[in-house]
């Protein structure tokens, strides 16, 4: 089961890296709300005894019991692979494109081999793995000075119905208000435009190894930014959701960490619709964040197993 080899993964992971206790702590909590949480929602709901056996439920119950009290009421704000981007840059220290790729895959090679030891799971049906990762850097045009890399991940979870509802909920809680914005816009044809000098490449997993992608047609319609290797103008359109990609989790960590960046962010709204950043924060606090919000509503009101009101983030 997906849940319970990624759980088992993850406490290798830290028992590898050995971070502080309170480091470790933080991250489990997180990683286990995340998988107990998609199992609730799973339209055949998984419970966390499913998930882990009673014995080892039992005994992270006792030591760690935030994320079992709160699946149920609260929403997870990262996937699972989101949430072991976030480790390999923070705990790990992975600052470089191969430190990083290198970190993902021995995790993602373990992974494997457990699947072919443990389950009939074909690796591409492993639904917390990333398909495809992404990193985008700014460099300065006056002098070429660069940032550090900041890596998103696609969407790791199986539904229709929970892929939207965690599109939604990052929209409102996690990423930056323009990316959020060029989500809400995707089928109108708007955009956000970045300035010169950031960049967005993205990579797929296939053979033990990352493999440089172009962006799909939804990226493309949302982001005008310099895509490395840049879109093939005979690519066909992408069947999956606005915000699925990799690309809106790395391009929104980029804006959030890189000061006075955002304020030179523009959207492709004509006049007599003004474009600026402030307009966009403003449409987000006016409009987008609200209809994010009641999409998300909708979307749990289908789901009667989360109690979802008010809406609480874990």
């Amino acid at each position: 089961m997906s849940g319970n080899l990624f759980i088992k993964q993850f406490f290798k992971l830290l028992h590898q890296k050995k971070p502080a206790e309170d480091i470790k702590k933080h991250y489990i909590e997180k990683v286990l709300h995340a998988v107990f949480f998609f199992g609730r929602v799973h339209k055949r709901m998984v419970n966390p005894v499913d998930f882990l056996g009673p014995k080892v439920c039992q005994s992270l119950q006792a030591k760690f019991p935030r994320p079992f009290e709160q699946y149920s009421t609260h929403l997870p704000c990262l996937t699972p692979y989101s949430i072991l981007l976030q480790f390999g840059t923070e705990v790990v220290g992975c600052s470089t494109q191969e430190q990083m790729e290198s970190f993902l895959c021995d995790f993602n090679k373990t992974l494997q081999e457990e699947l072919e030891q443990e389950t009939n799971l074909k690796p591409s049906e492993f639904v917390f793995r990333a398909a495809v990762v992404a990193f985008s850097i700014y460099r300065e045009p006056k002098d070429g000075a660069a940032t550090p890399l900041f890596y998103g991940a696609s969407l790791s979870c199986s539904g229709l119905l929970e892929r939207k509802i965690m599109i939604a909920i990052l929209c409102i809680q996690t990423w930056h208000k323009a990316v959020a914005f060029a989500v809400h816009h995707g089928e109108h044809n708007l955009a956000i435009v970045f300035p010169d000098g950031v960049q967005s490449r993205a990579f797929y997993y296939t053979d033990g190894a990352f493999v440089e992608k172009q962006p799909c047609v939804k990226c493309t319609k949302m982001f005008h930014v310099d895509f490395q290797p840049p879109a093939d103008s005979a690519m066909e359109n992408s069947r999956w959701l606005y915000g699925n990609c990799a690309e809106n989790e790395s391009l929104s960590k980029l804006l959030q960490g890189i000061p006075g960046l955002q304020e030179r962010v523009v959207s492709t709204h004509t006049p007599p619709q003004p474009n600026t950043y402030q307009a966009i924060e403003q449409e987000f606090a006016d409009i987008i964040e609200n209809s994010f919000r009641n999409h998300l509503v909708q979307l749990l009101h289908e789901k009667r197993s989360f109690s979802h009101l008010p809406l609480q983030f874990f």
